[in-house]
């Protein structure tokens, strides 16, 4: 199984190969490869989302969704410390070291 990460304008972010091997041993825990891979990529986005909108004072857990993906986008506008990329901050970290 090949799997291939992309933005949503097509550029190809990443390529990754699963071996039989390995799909047919998740197979024996799951029923559909790409649909667990996508439940895993939405409950983390979903977790950060909410973390993020509590820690910025805006929203809660419990602020509708649309609002929450609204505060979101406000925040990276506004180059919020919240938004910065785990990159970002590994580099930062680096750099103190």
């Amino acid at each position: 199984m090949k799997i291939i990460f992309q933005e949503a304008d097509g550029t190809i972010i990443r390529e990754e190969v699963i071996s039989e091997e390995e799909s047919t041993a998740m197979l024996t825990n799951m029923v559909d490869i790409t649909e667990w891979i996508t439940n895993a990529a939405r409950e983390k986005a979903r977790r950060r989302i909410d973390d993020i909108v509590t820690r910025s004072g805006r929203g809660s857990k419990h602020t509708d969704q649309a609002t929450k993906l609204s505060i979101i986008a406000d925040l990276k506008t506004e180059k919020s410390p919240l938004m910065q990329s785990a990159k970002a901050k590994e580099s930062e970290m680096m750099r103190e070291k």
